[in-house]
């Protein structure tokens, strides 16, 4: 009996079914999801930066769920990739500032894409965006301190 699939991959490392493309998984819940339901943030040692899908930016990345959970636990945890020396800006910054961050950075990218007769791709992002939307309304107030993100 052969422990590789039809494929030829073996092991836990084969993307889960119904998962097209890349797979990441999220740094707070550890969740896998395909890249294009997750929230990607870079850091090019100076501030973080959303990355939407369809754009590229260097750097170090982490993914995270479109969910207020998983924003406050990965900005609040003392593991935190957003924490420490590969965060230039000297502090963490908030879940409020990361999905505030994301949602511009989102609106900017279905605008653009609009303006531009990308309706289609405009729309596949639309539901992200209610999500981001969503997270941010139900988040606590942001705490004094914090770093902004670009």
């Amino acid at each position: 009996m052969s422990l590789t699939r039809e494929n030829g991959n073996s092991g836990s490392s084969a993307p889960r079914a119904g998962l097209i493309g890349s797979v990441r998984s999220c740094v707070a819940c550890r969740t896998r999801s395909s890249a294009r339901d997750l929230i990607r943030f870079t850091n090019d040692g100076n501030a973080w930066h959303c990355v939407v899908p369809g754009t590229s930016q260097h750097g170090r990345g982490v993914s995270l769920c479109p969910k207020p959970g998983c924003f406050d636990r990965a900005c609040n945890s003392r593991k935190s990739r957003f924490s420490g020396p590969s965060n230039g800006t000297g502090g963490r910054p908030s879940a409020q500032t990361l999905l505030q961050a994301a949602l511009d950075s989102y609106q900017e990218r279905i605008r653009l894409l609009r303006r531009s007769g990308g309706h289609l791709a405009a729309d596949v992002l639309d539901p992200v965006l209610s999500q981001l939307h969503t997270a941010l309304l139900t988040l606590p107030p942001c705490r004094s301190g914090e770093t902004h993100v670009r």
